[in-house]
């Protein structure tokens, strides 16, 4: 996708530069009598049409662009979660660390939480991907009268993240900062975690 959308760009701004050439050059053979009135005519629509071919090219390129900004999202990681109970022994993968992790939550379900930085609509389309942090997994209850909950500290509550979710929108190039989570209930599939433009996603493969 991204080949593809540089190569619309590239054949579009060469376009205009070849329609851009064939007007300046029939302008001045024109203006220097070399050319009559009605070659200049054809010349020029020709440059029209060019200019569209050239136009259709880049707007092309700029909706994929779009498109594929606004729908990537990056594997972060595999997790397996086995119910055992009021147990749920919890397998995960963490990609960015290469690192395996092993440990049990109570609950009836599991959730993934972090802290999540969203940049500026401008950035995030020149390809700035969004900045996370994986900070734990804690056992959750359907009922809220369950209160005995679990939790497995994956990293240590930076002073960063602190100062970005109280001053994010101060920041030039950043949108906003806030913490993130999503939950589901063990189950025989394996999850794949992904992180896109607003958050985790949880796909059972």
């Amino acid at each position: 996708m991204d080949r593809f959308i540089i190569v619309t760009g590239v054949i579009g701004l060469a376009l205009v530069v070849i329609a851009l050439v064939l007007l300046i050059h029939s302008i001045i053979r024109t203006t220097q009598r070399r050319r009559k009135i009605t070659k200049f005519i054809y010349s020029l629509v020709l440059f029209l049409v060019i200019l569209g071919f050239a136009s259709a090219f880049i707007y092309l390129s700029l909706f994929l662009q779009t498109f594929s900004r606004y729908t990537s999202e990056e594997k972060i990681g595999w997790l397996y979660a086995e119910a055992v109970n009021d147990t749920t022994r919890i397998t995960f993968f963490e990609q960015s660390e290469n690192r395996m992790h092993f440990f049990n939550l109570v609950g009836e379900q599991w959730m993934i939480e972090g802290y999540f930085l969203r940049w500026s609509t401008a950035l995030r389309w020149l390809g700035a991907d969004a900045y996370y942090r994986i900070t734990r997994f804690s056992g959750r209850w359907e009922h809220a009268e369950d209160t005995v909950v679990s939790i497995y500290q994956m990293h240590s509550e930076e002073s960063l993240w602190k100062f970005l979710l109280k001053h994010a929108e101060k920041i030039p190039g950043v949108d906003t900062a806030y913490g993130i989570a999503a939950f589901q209930y063990p189950s025989p599939d394996t999850f794949y975690i992904y992180i896109n433009d607003t958050g985790f996603i949880l796909r059972k493969h």
